[in-house]
């Protein structure tokens, strides 16, 4: 791809946009800058009118909402190739890349993963949308190392060229249907994480989600599950094995839920197709601590225990929490803003909830579904309010579960700003 003196549009400030505007930079582009908010106009470089101008590159960040986009309308009549961050890093990269997607999970198998592999000696660089884009390290890559790339809907929505060896789809369930419009599309979406690979390249699906296993992508499939299978990664006598070969006790695993035993399963098999000696996964996945604000547990007040799963932010995230501690007298906080998801999903499997508190934007909303199942709620218009009713509330041997089902953006600017400010309100209460 050439780009010296060529007329790039940068479509998106955010972390993404600005790495490629990094890359950009160094291949003497010239470069004009847009985003949605105009707030940030003022930037050097801002066009404030690019539906007038003549481009020869879009480079679309993932933050850019694409149905029903004016803006990219007027770029496709006017034959402007638009791409997106994920395919620009890709075409500026080297070395194998590793893609995780999936409705929950992505971010604590891709560390899994990193993990593993850089205990068995590889050269390796975390990224996508875990926080560093791919695009802020491409240029570092070199033929020897592998890029193990979380990959969101966002990233995959406008992917053309995007290709890894190597692509996992952990789960999919109902999620930003708000931006998709249907699940029928998010799957579409989804499944794009595959559209470019070849024979020799793998493809991994967990084989205990519906609608994963349904996908019919391409023939060379390999499935993990958490029942014995006659090849694959598997869970038989409460071990994981490589097709027939122990790994590791499952008792040996600290991560918490049946969600993360899928996830550790997903990291074996991805781990497995790079040549990855058995003792060498043992060691990094008894070593492992997941990411903050996932089933993060703060510690107890007054006998009662408080959990962060601020990352839950749909209700197949937030079933995982209350199912890895089904056996305790539950209380579960949820709200924040709503992304056009069935509640019932929850409700309806029965599960022991003292109380749900409810909180936000979404908050009334969560508490119809709640009582439609004979749950007891309460409601707060705002988080704060709903901590401190749990904290004062809260008895002996209570489990207190920050595991909204909603994104954080009625107040807080992400998931974990809100759990952090959780963690602040938890840890500072004075008994």
């Amino acid at each position: 791809m050439k780009l010296k003196n060529k007329n790039v549009l940068v479509y998106g400030l955010g972390e993404s946009g600005r790495s490629v505007v990094n890359v950009l930079k160094k291949y003497r582009a010239h470069i004009s800058l847009y985003d949605d908010d105009l707030t940030k106009r003022d930037c050097i470089g801002f066009e404030r009118s690019p539906e007038k101008q003549k481009y020869d590159l879009v480079i679309i960040s993932p933050g850019i909402k694409c149905i029903g986009n004016p803006l990219l309308k007027v770029f496709s009549d006017k034959k402007i190739p638009v791409i997106s961050e994920l395919d620009f890093a890709y075409l500026h990269s080297q070395g194998r890349i590793v893609a995780i997607t999936g409705t929950n999970g992505k971010t604590t198998v891709s560390m899994l993963v990193n993990k593993i592999l850089k205990g068995a000696g590889y050269k390796t660089f975390l990224c996508g949308n875990i926080g560093l884009p791919f695009s802020a390290i491409c240029q570092q890559t070199t033929k020897d190392s592998i890029v193990v790339c979380e990959v969101s809907n966002f990233q995959l929505e406008t992917s053309r060229y995007f290709h890894p060896k190597i692509a996992c789809i952990l789960n999919i369930q109902p999620d930003h249907l708000d931006r998709h419009g249907s699940f029928e599309e998010y799957k579409r979406v989804k499944s794009k994480i595959a559209q470019n690979m070849k024979h020799g390249d793998i493809l991994i699906l967990n084989f205990d989600d519906e609608e994963t296993k349904k996908l019919k992508l391409r023939k060379k499939i390999e499935f993990f599950s958490k029942n014995k299978q006659k090849k694959g990664v598997y869970l038989w006598k409460s071990a994981i094995f490589l097709n027939k070969t122990p790994v590791l006790d499952a008792s040996e695993i600290p991560l918490k839920g049946s969600k993360n035993l899928e996830n550790v399963l997903a990291s074996v098999c991805i781990c497995s197709h790079l040549k990855v000696r058995p003792e060498d996964m043992q060691l990094a996945i008894k070593q492992f601590s997941p990411a903050a604000h996932r089933m993060e547990i703060l510690g107890q007040i007054d006998g009662a225990t408080y959990v962060d799963d601020s990352k839950a932010t749909n209700v197949a995230s937030t079933i995982a929490c209350v199912d890895a501690f089904s056996d305790k007298s539950i209380l579960l906080l949820m709200g924040g803003r709503g992304k056009d998801i069935n509640y019932d999903d929850l409700f309806c499997l029965g599960y022991h909830i003292k109380r749900v508190v409810c909180f936000g934007e979404e908050g009334e909303n969560i508490a119809r579904h709640a009582k439609k199942f004979g749950y007891s709620v309460e409601v707060f218009s705002k988080f704060d309010d709903a901590v401190a009713y749990c904290l004062k509330t809260a008895t002996n041997d209570d489990f207190c579960l920050l595991s909204p089902a909603c994104s954080s953006f009625d107040e807080f600017s992400s998931y974990a700003e809100r759990g952090e400010h959780f963690k602040e309100l938890v840890l500072g209460y004075d008994l």
